[in-house]
């Protein structure tokens, strides 16, 4: 197609001249002087470039972007493939090690429940260090898929138990947001359910839904289990919420947890 556009732009001031000639000569000769055809020629000429011209090299700048796209695009996988792979190599196999030594750590009675803490701090910053390298393996645009099937494959990757229901609504095409933008909305849903998975005492039942107006969107993923005490992102050991609070804070949203009617909700919404 590039390459059909660069030719068409080089041969169609030439093809054009010789259409109007050829037209002049056989069938316009006995209307139109010598004098006003020449008038004409480069008149005609210039008309029928401009407008041809014009169009190719619009679809000719659009290739180009495309093009210039899939090269940002492939830069982006290969980074991310390398951070995921330095996190692997280096923090995650760090943090296993560090796991195996606790394990085999032996204390008086007075200091075990603060190595349990410790074992705990371990596993939970271990699980999230590798829930970010499954992150960044994943293509950074996930949002070429429609929104349903981008849920329903967050939702098949974490693994939930079977009698776990989830119910979601998610027009997230109707939104006009950047590509940046809906990946932190599905981001803050994968750590919305993986919050419920780990947290969420005797819940059965997710609810995902983005409700939008002209004012803007709000998205909620509701559970009706047991519920929480106190303010879970100040909790300490929450390394899922306070990363969702930053990454929420630098997209410009808002981000809240409460309790309402048997159910615990999270949501988040753009700052106005």
């Amino acid at each position: 197609m590039y390459k059909q556009i660069k030719w068409l732009i080089l041969i169609i001031h030439s093809l054009t001249i010789w259409l109007w000639e050829y037209i002049r000569h056989e069938y316009l000769l006995p209307y139109i002087s010598m004098g006003a055809g020449n008038w004409l020629s480069p008149l005609i000429v210039f008309l029928i470039t401009l407008i041809f011209i014009t169009r190719l090299f619009a679809i000719l700048e659009k290739i180009q972007e495309e093009l210039h796209q899939s090269r940002l695009l492939q830069t982006a996988v290969q980074e991310r493939e390398n951070l995921a792979r330095d996190l692997h190599d280096g923090i995650a196999q760090s943090l296993f090690l560090m796991s195996v030594k606790l394990d085999h750590l032996k204390l008086s009675d007075g200091q075990e429940e603060q190595l349990q803490s410790i074992k705990k701090t371990v596993r939970e910053v271990n699980e999230y260090v590798r829930q970010s390298i499954t992150t960044l393996k994943q293509s950074p645009e996930i949002i070429v898929e429609p929104s349903h099937a981008s849920i329903y494959k967050i939702i098949n990757e974490m693994n939930l138990d079977p009698s776990m229901k989830i119910e979601y609504n998610m027009p997230i095409n109707e939104l006009n947001l950047s590509v940046k933008e809906q990946n932190g909305l599905f981001e803050f849903i994968r750590e919305g359910i993986h919050n419920i998975q780990k947290h969420a005492v005797d819940a059965n039942h997710i609810r995902i839904r983005l409700d939008s107006s002209d004012t803007g969107w709000k998205c909620f993923i509701s559970d009706n289990g047991k519920g929480f005490i106190g303010n879970p992102f100040r909790k300490e050991g929450s390394y899922g919420l306070k990363f969702l609070k930053q990454r929420a804070s630098e997209l410009g949203w808002n981000v809240n947890l409460r309790r309402d009617s048997g159910r615990t909700t999270l949501e988040v919404w753009p700052i106005n």
